[in-house]
């Protein structure tokens, strides 16, 4: 079957999605994108992505005229050319092609685009095995609650790690955790309170860690906002990552030493398991 794809109002063959020379996303990485999982025929958590995204074109002051119902159609019809019932679904507007000039120039047609490709899961062998971190100075800019397109330091980062031998990276500025490279981060502490970063301007304010927030407290789970260093990292229970793409991703060590015993999964189980009944079809509202 043809991989369909989006680009400006249309339905193409994958291959035939070509943007301008001098569109801003190519040659500024001027846009944001928001990645949305499909399950069941349902999106998750659809609404709060697109309000998200939408944000993040404000901050970006990237002019446009597209509704949220428009964005929603876009996904389904994509999903349902694709006949694709799980997924994931990248959208990406960009500021539109001009003249390169280093400004924002106004009246622009903003370039539009979207992708799916199938959902896949953490496995339940990865889960319990978990995953190896290696730690890494965030040298991201300090807007990282846009959801830019810009993302080569977070790619290199990874790329690092797996260079490495490590599944992923853990950012840490000025002595702090800040988040992984494309994911939120969680911790465990004696008492089985919940920890994570708040949602300042240097992390993204993820769809999954909101969902996973709301789930913890619905669960008799104790939840704190506040920063949190690597040493407290290293001394806690459990740790884990979150992201709309991956769910939730245990930490088992965090350069080369293991978190806890490297096997407590007791709260991220919980977790897990409770977003896991979440995403189930009837739980989640389908386009009209």
């Amino acid at each position: 079957m043809t991989r369909i794809s989006y680009l400006n109002g249309e339905f193409l063959p994958h291959e035939k999605c070509l943007v301008h020379i001098e569109d801003r996303g190519f040659q500024f990485a001027d846009g944001a994108y928001e990645v949305t999982l499909f399950r069941g025929g349902k999106l998750v958590d659809g609404d709060a992505h697109i309000e998200r995204f939408f944000r993040s074109l404000r901050e970006l002051k990237i002019e446009h005229n597209f509704s949220a119902d428009e964005l929603k159609k876009l996904q389904f019809d994509l999903f349902a050319k694709n006949n694709l019932t799980d997924g994931t679904c990248y959208m990406q507007i960009t500021r539109g092609a001009t003249n390169r000039v280093p400004y924002f120039p106004k009246g622009l047609t903003p370039t539009i685009s979207a992708t799916v490709s199938p959902y896949k899961k953490v496995s339940d062998e990865e889960f319990v095995r978990g995953f190896s971190f290696m730690t890494h100075d965030d040298i991201r800019w300090k807007r990282c609650d846009i959801k830019s397109i810009a993302l080569f330091a977070s790619s290199m980062i990874n790329q690092k790690a797996k260079d490495n031998g490590f599944d992923d990276a853990i950012l840490v500025r000025d002595g702090f955790v800040s988040e992984g490279s494309f994911a939120n981060i969680f911790i465990v502490d004696e008492n089985d309170t919940l920890i994570t970063r708040p949602a300042d301007g240097l992390i993204l304010c993820g769809i999954t860690r909101n969902r996973i927030i709301e789930l913890a407290k619905k669960n008799g789970i104790k939840v704190e906002e506040k920063i949190f260093s690597v040493a407290e990292m290293m001394k806690a229970k459990e740790a884990f990552l979150t992201s709309s793409s991956l769910i939730l991703r245990p930490v088992a060590k965090i350069d080369g030493k293991e978190i806890s015993d490297g096997k407590n999964r007791k709260i991220a189980k919980i977790l897990n398991d409770a977003y896991a009944e979440f995403i189930k079809p009837k739980s989640i509202s389908s386009f009209p």
